[in-house]
């Protein structure tokens, strides 16, 4: 959370550089955040609200597609976000919401941004269509489902899939 009373009060243009070191956030159940988020926040004043630009290093606990075991990465992710406020900071009267056909990000009746949304949403398109905990990962073997990594086994790996059968006969046509 950011308290942004003090630069709703300046004129456009205006703008806070606040440094993130350290800080422990709950994004949500979908996201496994494996440390402290670390980042920098430019904070500028815009004619409507309020310029966030952001870069931030977050540890995300992933779980790799081939070996099923947990590993930790590091995801740097880049924000640029306008946040409007729903209270006048001058008057202290509520502001008519945006209009129906924009998405806006709010500032809460406190003057205060609540990241924690927008971390969610950016770390969760940042998760790979298939994390690997490295680029050379065996997986586990398909018959009994060994760690390949800890050495080979001796499962008989020459079962066929039956919606193969067509084209092991076609095959084997062409061998004779």
């Amino acid at each position: 959370m950011f308290n942004v009373a003090g630069v709703l009060q300046e004129a456009p243009g205006a703008t806070r550089e606040v440094a993130l070191r350290d800080r422990y956030l709950s994004v949500g159940a979908d996201v496994e955040l494996a440390g402290p988020v670390d980042g920098m926040v430019r904070l500028q004043r815009t004619n409507r609200g309020i310029l966030l630009r952001g870069s931030f290093d977050a540890p995300v606990r992933r779980t790799c597609s081939r070996c099923l075991d947990s590993f930790i990465e590091t995801v740097s992710l880049q924000l640029a976000e306008e946040f409007l406020p729903t209270v006048d900071p001058q008057r202290g009267v509520p502001l008519p919401p945006p209009a129906a056909d924009e998405e806006a990000l709010t500032i809460d009746p406190q003057h205060q941004i609540d990241l924690t949304p927008v971390l969610h949403d950016e770390l969760v398109l940042s998760e790979p269509m298939h994390p690997l905990c490295r680029p050379d990962c065996p997986g586990l073997c398909p018959g009994c489902g060994r760690h390949m990594d800890v050495g080979s086994c001796d499962c008989a790996s020459d079962e066929s899939d039956p919606r193969l059968a067509a084209l092991a006969r076609l095959l084997e046509g062409m061998r004779d």
